[in-house]
């Protein structure tokens, strides 16, 4: 008896190559009272800050602090205080607990994101968390999957994304990081520290104190479609192509479309019309087309 095959196709024809990374969204925090409800959405819980600049349209960003922190009392900074009651010394507790600054992105509909890194100034007091680890919602916020992470981190510069803390820029070119529709979020977890007056916080130095750097795609309407052709004992993904002369595209797969997703090339430098056969299967998997 032969397996029931499932296959959804997910046309991902992404209108706009990356040549070079822009600014989707940057904070200043210069002036920003957590305490005060200065220069936030709101002085209650989750202290949202909305980004102040960005180069690109169709991508809102914003800070906001977990629920298992107190937040910053000095003006120009941005993070968190732990209670010595609710202090942790592994990123597994961090999670748990909520200790976090959340970074988040939401681009608008038909429009995809293509992340490069992330840049910041950050630092702790001397009995702050010793130790930040960014994180992110594409994979789930599992603790084997940190992105980048620093130590020590409480002192002057301790998570600046220069040699001081996570030693450079957080790279976000990977793959999983790619054509990202909908909202998505980083979230920077704190965990060892010793005292509960001690913040970790996005500090104010010079210009934009956080940046996100990447470029935006929109769908594109003539680059083709990708469509799934059964009969009762085969089954082929075939690609028609559009009115993209001279583009080439890319097709990939991926067992899972959330947590860690990572998408596979299953072929490439794809100009006109094109097929594939396809395995029987019990598992579900996932295609797109994107441009190369």
């Amino acid at each position: 008896m032969l397996n029931t095959i499932r296959i959804t196709v997910l046309i991902l024809l992404v209108g706009a190559v990356r040549v070079g990374a822009t600014l989707l969204a940057g904070w200043d925090v210069a002036g920003v009272d957590l305490d005060d409800g200065v220069g936030i959405v709101s002085g209650d819980p989750p202290y949202a800050l909305l980004n102040t600049t960005t180069d690109v349209q169709h991508v809102v960003g914003s800070l906001s602090l977990g629920p298992g922190i107190n937040p910053t009392t000095t003006s120009g900074q941005y993070g968190f205080k732990i209670s010595s009651s609710d202090e942790t010394n592994s990123l597994v507790g961090a999670i748990s607990l909520g200790h976090y600054i959340e970074i988040m992105l939401a681009v608008d509909a038909g429009y995809f994101l293509n992340l490069d890194s992330i840049e910041l100034f950050g630092e702790g007091s001397a009995n702050a968390c010793s130790n930040i680890a960014i994180l992110c919602s594409v994979d789930g916020f599992l603790p084997d999957h940190v992105i980048a992470s620093a130590y020590p981190a409480n002192m002057t510069g301790g998570f600046d994304t220069d040699a001081s803390g996570f030693g450079g820029a957080i790279d976000l070119s990977d793959e999983r990081f790619q054509g990202l529709s909908g909202n998505h979020a980083f979230r920077l977890y704190g965990w060892n520290s010793s005292s509960g007056n001690s913040p970790s916080y996005i500090r104010d130095l010079k210009g934009l104190d956080l940046k996100v750097l990447g470029t935006i795609a929109t769908a594109s309407g003539g680059g083709g479609r990708l469509s799934l052709i059964r009969t009762n004992m085969t089954a082929r993904l075939e690609f028609e192509f559009g009115s993209d002369e001279g583009r080439t595209y890319l097709l990939q797969s991926t067992t899972n479309l959330f947590g860690s997703n990572v998408w596979k090339d299953v072929s490439g430098g794809i100009s006109s019309n094109a097929g594939w056969s396809l395995e029987f299967t019990n598992s579900s998997r996932f295609y797109r087309i994107i441009p190369e």
